[in-house]
């Protein structure tokens, strides 16, 4: 991105779309989480520096990515095959829509895992499309 005001604008109304698109319509499938940080022995967290969000927390026991905004928990689900982690399916509850929740949640979600190192296969339609839009991340991306 070349960094002018109205690229900026440009990208950010697209990750609205991106969202608006692969809107989230029940709430978390999987509950809500009280957990606090990282487990014990797991790397990864990305923390966004607007105050608004802690940092997307991998939550490896419940095979998900997490991250809480304003007491509402947004999930990014995986499950592991070999040495791929297939993102399998996002969820941002509607309370948090139109806030860029899931693009903060696939952004820290992709940097985790490119800090480990991993092979990454976004099976999850709003996965595929983030990373789609974001070339940076295609690195990540199996083939």
């Amino acid at each position: 991105m070349s960094g002018t005001g109205k690229d900026d604008a440009r990208e950010k109304a697209l990750d609205e779309a991106v969202e608006e698109t692969f809107p989230a319509s029940d709430p978390v499938a999987f509950g809500h989480s009280e957990h606090a940080g990282t487990p014990p022995g797991h790397a990864g967290a990305a923390a966004f520096g607007d105050g608004a969000a802690e940092a997307v927390r991998d939550r490896p026991d419940l095979q998900r990515f997490e991250l809480t905004v304003d007491g509402h928990v947004a999930i990014a689900a995986y499950r592991l095959e070999g040495d791929r982690i297939v993102l399998t399916h996002t969820e941002v509850p509607e309370a948090l829509a139109g806030r860029g929740v899931g693009t903060r949640l696939a952004t820290g979600v992709f940097d985790i895992l490119r800090a480990r190192g991993a092979v990454v296969v976004p099976r999850c339609p709003f996965m595929a499309t983030f990373v789609a839009r974001h070339p940076d991340y295609a690195d990540l991306v199996a083939s």
